[in-house]
């Protein structure tokens, strides 16, 4: 099934349950992701499909660990020891179930692009780049991650290549923190240099 509901009624439904201070975050990368579908051209399908995602890939951001892996072991998906460790990166794989379950929202390409945003994947088309590096790129983060500031720049152009430099800073950034890598981003960056893309 694919969803028939637009993005403004998606934050509608969505936003009483949420945070403030995500419903804030969600609104930037929305934002963000308009801006950025203008740039790379897309049709009006493609756009509400990018908006749509952008709107809901947090939906279940808020939730503590305890309850993400309940519902992880309740799906009977199978969880990586980097996310047991770290279930917050359960949060895609939970929430584009919980989008079609409980909002309709079931269309495939949008189901791929919020299960594996905090990673990125090697099946990624560059729409679903750009939604990434709207995610991770919008001015609250940037403010606060100054380096992140080149990639917003490269990710007008080509946002491969800004989504591979994201995903080495991310790394090396995660690795001053004592941060296990998840494999899934290991292998994300590893097609995108198979694929010609280089760092900036």
């Amino acid at each position: 099934m694919v969803s028939t509901m637009d993005h403004g009624s998606l934050r509608t439904r969505m936003t009483p349950a949420l945070p403030a201070g995500l419903v804030e975050h969600i609104d930037r990368v929305v934002t963000l992701a308009g801006q950025l579908a203008v740039a790379h051209d897309l049709d009006d399908d493609a756009t509400e499909r990018l908006l749509l995602t952008a709107q809901g890939h947090d939906v279940l951001r808020a939730l503590d660990d305890a309850e993400l892996l309940r519902r992880a072991e309740a799906q009977a998906i199978e969880v990586d020891p980097v996310e047991r460790a770290e279930p917050v990166l359960l949060h895609g794989p939970l929430g584009a179930t919980d989008l079609c379950d409980r909002f309709a929202v079931c269309d495939p390409w949008v189901e791929h692009a919020i299960r594996w945003h905090t990673t990125g994947h090697p099946d990624f088309d560059r729409d679903a780049w750009v939604f990434f590096l709207a995610d991770k790129l919008e001015p609250w983060k940037v403010e606060h991650r100054p380096e992140l500031a080149p990639l917003l720049d490269a990710a007008w152009e080509l946002p491969e290549r800004a989504a591979l430099e994201y995903l080495a800073l991310n790394l090396a950034h995660g690795a001053r923190l004592g941060w296990q890598p998840h494999p899934m981003a290991l292998r994300t960056g590893e097609a995108l240099r198979e694929r010609g893309f280089a760092r900036l």
